[in-house]
Formats: C-alpha cells, sequence, structure tokens
C-alpha cells in the first residue's frame, strides 16, 4: 500500500457535490498499483490480465465483476485486449437509497464480503457474468454514462437512478450462483439480509449461526471482518439505524420507536442510540 500512488478524486469527479463517473476503457494497458478514497466497480467486457492487489494477484476476463472499496490498492498486469468499464462513485457523496436491496443476500456478498474475503478465497467469490447478462450490464453501464456525459435536466436523479438499476441487476445475479465459494459468502450474505428483514425481533448469534451453517466462533470471526462488529453489535446498529429514520420521518414516540426497532426498554433504547449517534433521540429528532 505504501508504493501505491494516490489519485485525487478531484481529477476523476467534474462535480464535487456528484461523484459519479463511468470510464469505458477500450484498450486497458499495464498500470502500477493505486489507491483511491471512492469505490470502484469493475465490469470486465473483454481480454484478459492479472489484477493486482495487495492481497494477490488473480487472472480477469470476459465476464468478470469486482468491487474496489475507497482506499484498496490495485493496477493491472500483462493486459491482452483487456476491455473495461470502471465506475467510479462516492456512496455516502450519492446518498443511495440501497436500503431495501440491503434484504439481497447477493448485495452484502458482492459489495460487503467478498471485497475484504478476497484474500482468503482467491478471488473465486467474485461474480462472473455470463454473455446474456454482461451484455445487460454493459447496456446499464452505457445508459449512466450517456446521462453523465450529455447532462438534460434531471440527469442526476437519472444517473442515480441508472447506477441503482446496474447495483440491484449485479446483486440478483450474484444471488443465483450455485458454487461453494459463492454459497459461502450467500450464506453469510444471507445472515446480514436476514437481519435487515428481521431487526424488530429477538435475534442470538446461535440463530444466525445456524442459518450460515458455522459455529458461533466462525461466524464472530467472519463479521469482524466484514463489519467490524460483532453480530449482536452488529444488530444494534441496524436497530439505530432504523430508528434514526423514524425519528426523522415519522410522528411516533421515542418509546413507539425503540419498541418498534427490537428495543423492549425505551431507557436502554436511549443509553444506545446516544451512544452511537452522540445524542439522545428527542435532540436527535429536533434537530432533523
Amino acid at each position: 500500500m505504501s508504493s501505491a500512488r494516490r489519485l485525487d478524486r478531484r481529477q476523476h469527479f467534474p462535480e464535487s457535490d456528484f461523484r459519479l463517473r463511468v470510464m469505458r476503457i477500450k484498450s486497458h494497458g499495464a498500470g502500477r498499483m493505486h489507491a483511491h478514497d471512492f469505490h470502484e466497480l469493475v465490469l470486465v467486457l473483454g481480454g484478459s490480465a492479472r489484477h493486482m492487489t495487495t492481497q494477490g494477484s488473480y487472472a480477469i476476463s470476459a465476464g468478470d465483476v469486482f468491487l474496489l472499496r475507497g482506499n484498496m490498492a490495485h493496477g493491472y498486469r500483462d493486459p491482452h485486449r483487456l476491455m473495461i468499464v470502471n465506475i467510479l462513485f462516492d456512496p455516502d457523496n450519492l446518498n443511495l437509497p440501497v436500503e431495501d436491496l440491503r434484504q439481497l443476500p447477493g448485495y452484502h456478498a458482492l459489495f460487503s464480503i467478498e471485497p475484504v474475503m478476497r484474500s482468503r478465497n482467491r478471488f473465486r467469490g467474485r461474480l462472473r457474468l455470463a454473455t446474456d447478462q454482461l451484455a445487460r450490464a454493459s447496456q446499464l453501464a452505457t445508459m449512466l454514462d450517456n446521462e453523465l456525459k450529455e447532462r438534460p435536466k434531471g440527469y442526476r436523479f437519472l444517473a442515480r437512478a441508472h447506477l441503482m438499476h446496474l447495483i440491484g441487476f449485479l446483486s440478483r445475479c450474484y444471488s443465483n450462483f450455485e458454487t461453494a465459494e459463492h454459497r459461502s459468502l450467500l450464506a453469510l450474505g444471507e445472515v446480514l439480509s436476514y437481519i435487515e428483514r428481521h431487526y424488530p425481533e429477538r435475534i442470538t448469534t446461535e440463530r444466525l449461526a445456524e442459518m450460515a451453517s458455522m459455529s458461533e466462533s466462525s461466524l464472530n470471526r467472519a463479521f469482524h471482518k466484514v463489519t467490524g462488529r460483532s453480530p449482536i453489535a452488529y444488530v444494534l446498529d441496524v436497530r439505530v439505524a432504523k430508528a434514526t429514520r423514524l425519528l426523522r420521518d415519522s410522528d411516533l414516540s421515542v418509546t413507539e420507536v425503540a419498541y418498534r426497532c427490537g428495543f423492549n426498554d425505551s431507557n436502554y433504547f436511549s443509553r444506545q442510540f446516544r451512544k452511537a449517534m452522540g445524542t439522545s433521540p428527542r435532540k436527535y429528532r429536533r434537530k432533523n
């Protein structure tokens, strides 16, 4: 990582307040390792190369799709007619409405789990599209690119919509994989999706481990690797995140919000909310 050059976001996004760009490269050359503080979604349309990362080097070819999250260094070696589409985006800047997608195991597997588990599974868990799927993904990327280049009225809205369409399409493609490598990542993705769907209910590590066909200790290690949290701490994060939305967008009392988000004690909810958000639920509501 120390030898990788760092790209400046100001050189890659024409609009500082809307960080989204499509780069279609018809003949990608070899390049030294580099890093950046935004995400890069890579669609390999043709050719082949060695993809270099700090986690190892991997052969890539047409149909491969993978995500480089912010600060992941990478580069290419020995390219042969390598044709790729890079979609550069800053998810925090774009404020993408992914809440519904978080109920899809393939979304977690492709965008959260595979990037950080890449060294363990030697890149065998990457998404690999069939010919017709790759053509559809390329079409969606082109529609996104056209909006960003032509900038008609309402282009930001439609650009976000095209990006979300592409992310949703790729997430569904990943959800349909049946290989052992993909099943192991999808199992963890299923656990994350289960939490998104059932956060108001009682959730135990034992139940989550059973779902993933893992021991509780293995599940804890995997969760720390992917989320930086234990499973139960992650459940609390989800519940607090859902509560912030209800506090902003509803007239429910703080106690009702607590119960709807899986907290059986409003005082406990207030303590956990303050710990996560730095303020009480009532003060958060007044400010937002």
